[in-house]
């Protein structure tokens, strides 16, 4: 993929851009290095939110510039990335890089620092498909038990030999069944289930998500036009394990969602909130405003619901543009959340490739093309100036999910659907049997760190 057609907005502003003169000189690794490492420093001290703290390091004190990178991060900064594997990563964020297909919650044994992982979800067609299902638990990866430091294997392409687990009251057990599945490149279209549902006068459309790529606003267009024909009165849209994506899918969703007579191409949809320097410079020209402001988009979907009201189902695992569509929508129709606490991110990340100048012109730096750095740029807020805290957000009605009931998503059962289900249709939810995954004695689940690709709200380039 070229990156100059998938540079991201900042772009836009190339004349504020601080760039760093080309050596033809010199061509070795420690060149391309401080290169690479003076790009950084120049970006970060221009465009990062902690601008001011960045530590003064100079360029040419380190050889490898993710370490320099990493070296000039705030502590407040749990989220910056950088890779010298553009086109990889950027596959990955479209949805379209090789993958096993699945999603995984994972646990650490009590008194032991052996772990396991249990499946959230799998994507139709995909290797887990074959084999896993929602529920499944893991408990040795290629015949050794495995700890926190292996669980990036789980997820890495290759071939898993994966040794399954069962459930024996509290505790995990190993269940002697071994599968094997091997990654390959898909298409992994994040809405993963749509569903009708009614209950008495109600038409209620069901739209499981699992991540912001405008790769496919095309599955959104479809989804909610079934849901248009169908007659759906409410929505219940399912982000329990939506990490968050680009700026293009959150603004499209929200575009199609908001009640059709405020949801008006053009109008002001959200805000974003840089360093002071910057955001003088951006207020003082109109040129600018794309930086500032975010509007709504044509979508040609609009559900235009009857009750101007929307369910969300959320967890610790809605972060970044998902919390950034509540939050907008919230500005515009009443909004009940469903599930646990969201996880509080509520910054922006932007994209940059090196340059160097040249006659006067800022010319992308071939010899450092597979690099990308993603600093965080801005805090964003919704047209009243929610969130304003650095808390997640918490649900009007907290219902704990528990993977291990066997109860799939869309099933009517399932605990978090359930509950939005009784509250539309105002009768009351009946409690299914089994024991909630945060109750067990002999394990415990792990939190995630969301610091992937896939875990941010990144403006791409208009």
């Amino acid at each position: 993929m070229n990156t100059s057609k998938i540079l991201f907005s900042l772009f836009l502003v190339l004349s504020l851009l601080v760039s760093c003169e080309k050596d033809n000189n010199h061509s070795e690794d420690n060149e391309l290095a401080t290169r690479m490492n003076q790009f950084i420093q120049n970006n970060l001290s221009t465009f990062y939110l902690w601008y001011d703290e960045i530590p003064d390091i100079k360029p040419e004190s380190e050889k490898d510039p993710k370490e320099y990178f990493k070296a000039l991060l705030s502590s407040k900064d749990k989220w910056s990335l950088i890779t010298d594997d553009a086109n990889g990563l950027l596959e990955e964020m479209a949805g379209t890089g090789e993958t096993y297909g699945y999603g995984l919650a994972y646990g650490r044994f009590n008194n032991s620092d052996k772990c396991f992982a249990i499946v959230q979800y799998v994507y139709p067609g995909s290797p887990a498909a074959e084999k896993l299902k929602r529920g499944d638990i893991i408990v040795e990866l290629n015949s050794q038990s495995f700890t926190e430091s292996d669980l990036s294997k789980l997820t890495n392409p290759g071939t898993l030999n994966l040794g399954m687990g069962k459930q024996e009251g509290n505790v995990l057990a190993p269940s002697g069944k071994t599968v094997t599945i091997t990654s390959r490149k898909m298409d992994a279209d994040p809405v993963l289930i749509t569903k009708l549902f009614e209950r008495g006068n109600h038409k209620i459309g069901y739209l499981m998500y699992t991540n912001f790529t405008k790769t496919f606003n095309t599955s959104i267009v479809k989804a909610f036009n079934e849901f248009k024909e169908a007659g759906i009165t409410d929505l219940v849209l399912d982000l329990r394990y939506n990490h968050g994506g680009d700026d293009d899918a959150s603004t499209f969703l929200c575009s199609a969602i908001v009640p059709k007579e405020k949801a008006v191409v053009g109008t002001l949809l959200s805000k974003e909130t840089w360093n002071s320097p910057c955001q003088k410079i951006f207020e003082s020209d109109p040129q600018y405003e794309n930086l500032l402001n975010r509007f709504f988009v044509e979508t040609n979907c609009n559900l235009d619901l009857p009750s101007q009201k929307v369910y969300i189902l959320t967890s610790g695992e809605t972060v970044s543009a998902s919390e950034y569509t509540i939050a907008c929508l919230k500005a515009f129709m009443d909004v009940e959340l469903v599930g646990t606490k969201t996880y509080g991110k509520y910054v922006t990340m932007y994209a940059f490739s090196s340059q160097y100048e040249e006659n006067g012109k800022l010319v992308a730096d071939k010899e450092l093309a597979n690099w990308l750095i993603f600093p965080v740029c801005s805090r964003f807020t919704n047209i009243d100036g929610y969130p304003n805290s650095l808390e997640g957000m918490t649900p009007q009605h907290e219902v704990k999910e528990d993977l291990f009931n066997g109860i799939q998503l869309g099933d009517e059962n399932e605990p978090l659907l359930a509950e939005a289900l009784a509250l539309i249709s105002g009768t009351r939810r009946m409690q299914v049997k089994g024991k909630s995954i945060e109750t067990s004695p002999a394990f415990n689940m792990l939190p995630k760190s969301f610091n992937d690709i896939k875990s941010n709200r990144i403006i791409h380039v208009k």
